[in-house]
């Protein structure tokens, strides 16, 4: 059992206090750390975002500790944003393997794809002004599970664009950094957007908030894209004829999608919705029932250009 464990701060990522229960141990590598919080030592992949064994972690936190692992799931880790897009008996096995100690793969029962060439999703992020209030109110800077999520690329809090730290997020091996002036380096050449562009991202972050923060039991793809199909024909967008066949304006759909949120906002978020137009869009609009990979910001975006409110889509 373990004699201590820091505090956890409102909404710290858990690997952030494990790093900073690193620094406190005076462990002088984290292999000993690991071994200590979780009774072994792991190399898995996401371990960072998505944390596993938490069973063990909290059955070994000291006595007065009122830590639940339903609690360090929802508040602390990935695991709400990537239980979107998931049936509730996906997201129960994703939890289910975040809880126990996992053999396989966490990618396994999050459904993405594992070769993204967004180089914004390699390295733990912070915003400047966050670290800087931390560290006034609680004597030390820390990582925020909000800012880690991808799609969100300013902070909610502050509207201030998120900076790349050195702490990668998939790296091989065992490491615990625990957020600091040294690794939260300030980009020299961060892009200046617009005021339009900051107040689009800024409603990004917070539906993607509202989905993190919501209880709402996903359908399944299949009535994923049937919704997609109903919003496409009130739109004129999409023609259904007998037979299952229909007639698509992908053209007209990539140019209003543009314009709605901007080439700007698009690119911020992922060079790649830029990039190809329409093409990211299209495939999940009717592919996403048989792709094995959720593009979970693609559908957000989709989704709020189409119902204009996350919430009423998923409610209605």
């Amino acid at each position: 059992m373990l004699s201590f464990f820091p505090t956890l701060y409102p909404d710290e990522l858990l690997y952030s206090t494990l790093a900073r229960y690193h620094i406190r141990s005076g462990n002088k590598s984290f292999k000993q750390t690991d071994l200590e919080l979780f009774g072994y030592s792991s190399q898995q992949v996401c371990k960072i975002t998505l944390t596993n064994n938490l069973n063990y972690l909290v059955k070994n936190l000291p006595l007065r500790s009122q830590q639940k692992v339903e609690s360090l799931l929802q508040n602390h880790t990935l695991y709400p944003f990537y239980a979107t897009f998931l049936m509730p008996q996906e997201a129960w096995l994703l939890k289910n393997s975040m809880s126990k100690k996992l053999s396989g793969s966490i990618l396994d029962f999050v459904k993405v794809t594992t070769n993204s060439s967004d180089d914004s999703k390699k390295f733990l992020k912070f915003c400047p002004e966050c670290l800087e209030k931390d560290t006034q109110k609680y004597g030390e800077p820390y990582w925020h599970r909000i800012h880690q999520v991808s799609g969100i690329v300013v902070c909610p809090i502050h509207g201030v664009f998120l900076h790349n730290s050195c702490v990668e997020v998939e790296s091989k091996g065992i490491n615990y950094h625990a957020a600091s002036i040294d690794n939260c380096l300030l980009a020299k050449n961060v892009k200046n957007l617009t005021n339009n562009t900051v107040k689009t991202l800024l409603t990004v972050a917070n539906d993607i908030n509202w989905l993190i923060h919501s209880n709402f039991a996903f359908q399944g793809l299949a009535w994923l894209r049937a919704q997609y199909q109903r919003y496409l024909v009130d739109k004129g967008l999409l023609q259904t004829f007998a037979g299952g066949k229909f007639k698509f304006d992908d053209y007209g759909f990539a140019q209003l999608i543009f314009e709605f949120y901007g080439q700007e906002s698009l690119e911020a978020i992922n060079p790649m919705l830029a990039q190809h137009q329409g093409k990211y869009f299209s495939h999940c609009l009717f592919g996403c029932d048989v792709n094995p990979a959720i593009d979970r910001i693609t559908h957000i975006l989709m989704i709020k250009f189409l119902a204009n409110s996350i919430e009423e889509f998923f409610q209605s």
